[in-house]
């Protein structure tokens, strides 16, 4: 039953109604509506019902029409809003699913980094542990040579002044003084040597 069947039951119902209260009427129980010209009753009714049928014929049907089609759209909203719905819970849970790998990503990265960089440093750690070690060895080996450098050249300078010794206690006539003038002078020389 649409619409407009039921707007014309219902006033039908509602004149019928009507009419029966006004034919039962209790009497000597309250007011009675007292009779009045029944002709102008039985046009007030024919006027009803044209208007009724003129509603129903090019009012109520365009009502019913407009009611059906805004129906229609209001079914075609909540079956278009259900459906973006499920598409956000989908589009959500693809999110959600994105982020999380993301993050296991992010994690993975992060883990290779520190990895990496531990790595990095235990070779430079290395390197310069390497480096220190060859440092100190070329060190150690340039001390040795300069020392042995140094002692020969304190060799060649003690012979070299054994020689002037000898050659100046053969000019001279060695005596306790002379022997002892020529080794302090020895010795002075020594240390002149020794502080170049």
């Amino acid at each position: 039953m649409n619409c407009i069947q039921r707007i014309c039951c219902a006033l039908a119902a509602l004149g019928a109604t009507a009419a029966r209260a006004a034919e039962h009427a209790a009497p000597g129980g309250g007011e009675q509506i007292p009779p009045t010209d029944y002709g102008l009753q039985i046009w007030t009714l024919v006027a009803f019902v044209v208007l009724l049928a003129l509603l129903v014929k090019f009012a109520f049907k365009p009502i019913a029409v407009a009611l059906d089609r805004r129906g229609q759209a209001i079914k075609a909203s909540l079956d278009e809003a259900e459906k973006q719905r499920a598409e956000a819970k989908k589009l959500m849970e693809d999110y959600q699913q994105q982020v999380a790998q993301a993050r296991a990503e992010a994690g993975k990265i992060i883990e290779e980094a520190r990895l990496l960089s531990e790595k990095v440093r235990k070779e430079l750690v290395d390197k310069a542990n390497a480096e220190s070690g060859a440092l100190v060895q070329r060190a150690q080996e340039e001390i040795v040579r300069q020392k042995e450098k140094g002692i020969q050249e304190l060799k060649d300078t003690v012979a070299n002044l054994s020689v002037q010794i000898a050659s100046r206690v053969i000019e001279r006539e060695v005596n306790e003084a002379s022997h002892r003038q020529i080794m302090d002078k020895l010795i002075a020389d020594l240390g002149n040597v020794r502080k170049a």
